[in-house]
């Protein structure tokens, strides 16, 4: 089985926890304004930060001890008790209704002890898909072809859930995540299972190739297993948050490209997490923007599937221009919709499969370059937890502009936001070009420009 199905079961369960829904369900369901479902999904996002990359050292740990398990059993723990988490919103419904402070308390407890344990799913997600695209011998910019599975996850099931929700309102979600739960269960044990009855045919085959006599026995290939693990260095010994952070920044252009994607962090994270209650405000229901995200997520599909194609084209740096472009405009162009005119959104929408897929695959091929095997999910961690912190920052500070100054304003000053860290990243690749021309100045005219050529191409690589 491909990481792809675990990508699809995962976002369908996202979805029929509240996905880009969430803000209109807190409205309705817990009675929350603009303010605080930004300071509910700041805190959220915060905790999510801090625990991904808690939650991928401590996943890649669990693997190494039992393979093939380690990571899919995070997932499950995971999974299960955010659904657990989750239906905390209805007891609290049906319990204390009644008494709005404890209800509100109640409601933003179940939020944060739903994030804390969704927290790890994402960088452990994608450190299982890096993993088994090396067992595969296929190159880590292969991952958007798996990545896909999920855009088309989030838009089958946005559009299924968007018409349910204008006919029987919010509580369709008690009864939704049991089912998104289950569905990830079943397709994490069916993973676990393939995965292993690969890994065991792969050291069947070493051991008969490297030795005359093999015994097939199931103790003789548990040995194997473990013997194969045992050069293989803890992730606590030799490898430190530390140093991969440094690993990360030991160039101007992979410092802006940092920058550049914490800016977009804040910007995209108003738009995951607020925009519904902007186009119920232009007089749009559920089902219009259900289907907003199946516009999105058309345009996201082709991106992921040819993401190794274009990231050789293009490059990580260049692919992360594009989404901070695409997302500039498609905000501002909300800003110009009508009232009443909901239906013109859709026009921007394919601006956002765009700048999601392209932010997504660069981050992650930023992250893939610069991480050793067996730290994939601690690498994507660890990233996540940087980037989370502009998502936190963008919806922290977006609920009460959009409170206070409305959403026009919002989403405005968040595009000049964008093109202030785009405008720095730019920078920092020129001053990185600067510093390999300064290194080879001395050189004669025909080496130093195949030398600085093929420096810049390192650069890429680091990017």
């Amino acid at each position: 089985m491909r990481p792809g199905f675990l990508y699809f079961s995962i976002f369908t369960w996202l979805v029929f926890t509240g996905g880009r829904f969430t803000a209109p369900f807190l409205q309705n369901v817990a009675g929350f304004d603009d303010t605080l479902i930004g300071i509910t999904f700041a805190i959220q996002i915060l905790l999510f930060s801090f625990l991904s990359s808690i939650g991928g050292i401590w996943a890649d740990k669990l693997e190494f001890k039992y393979p093939e398990k380690g990571r899919i059993g995070c997932l499950a723990v995971g999974t299960f008790l955010a659904t657990i988490s989750f239906e905390i919103h209805g007891i609290v419904q049906f319990l204390v209704k009644d008494d709005h402070t404890m209800s509100t308390v109640l409601h933003i407890t179940a939020r944060l002890m739903y994030a804390s344990c969704s927290a790890i799913l994402f960088p452990i997600l994608d450190g299982i898909t890096l993993s088994y695209l090396k067992k595969h011998s296929r190159d880590a910019t292969a991952y958007g072809q798996e990545r896909l599975f999920g855009a088309v996850a989030w838009a089958i099931a946005s559009m299924l859930v968007g018409p349910i929700l204008d006919s029987h309102g919010f509580d369709v979600f008690f009864w939704s995540a049991p089912v998104g739960g289950i569905l990830c269960i079943i397709t994490f044990l069916k993973y676990a299972n393939d995965s292993l009855h690969f890994t065991e045919e792969m050291v069947e085959d070493v051991g008969m190739q490297e030795t005359e006599m093999v015994e097939n026995t199931k103790e003789d290939i548990s040995s194997s297993i473990e013997d194969s693990f045992k050069d293989v260095p803890n992730p606590t010994e030799e490898t430190n948050s530390l140093k991969i952070l440094w690993s990360m920044t030991r160039t101007f252009s992979a410092c802006g490209f940092i920058f550049s994607a914490w800016t977009l962090n804040m910007g995209t994270s108003v738009v995951e997490n607020l925009i519904f209650l902007y186009f119920e405000t232009l007089g749009g229901t559920n089902t219009i923007c259900g289907l907003t995200v199946v516009v999105t997520v058309l345009f996201e599909i082709p991106i992921f599937h040819y993401a190794p194609q274009l990231l050789a084209y293009f490059g990580a740096d260049t692919m992360q221009k594009i989404a901070c472009f695409a997302y500039i405009i498609r905000v501002i162009g909300y800003t110009f919709v009508p009232q009443n005119q909901i239906a013109l959104v859709l026009l921007f929408e394919p601006l956002h499969g765009v700048t999601y897929a392209c932010s997504k695959t660069s981050s992650v091929e930023f992250a893939a370059r610069i991480t050793p095997d067996g730290y994939e999910a601690s690498v994507q961690g660890l990233l996540s937890m940087i980037l989370g912190f502009g998502s936190v920052a963008g919806v922290l500070f977006g609920g009460w502009i959009e409170d206070v100054l409305g959403p026009k304003v919002l989403y405005r000053s968040y595009a000049g936001i964008v093109a202030l860290g785009l405008g720095i990243f730019y920078i920092a690749l020129s001053l990185d070009r600067t510093v390999q021309n300064a290194r080879y100045k001395h050189l004669p005219k025909k080496q130093s420009s195949i030398d600085v050529h093929d420096d810049i191409d390192q650069q890429q690589i680091i990017l």
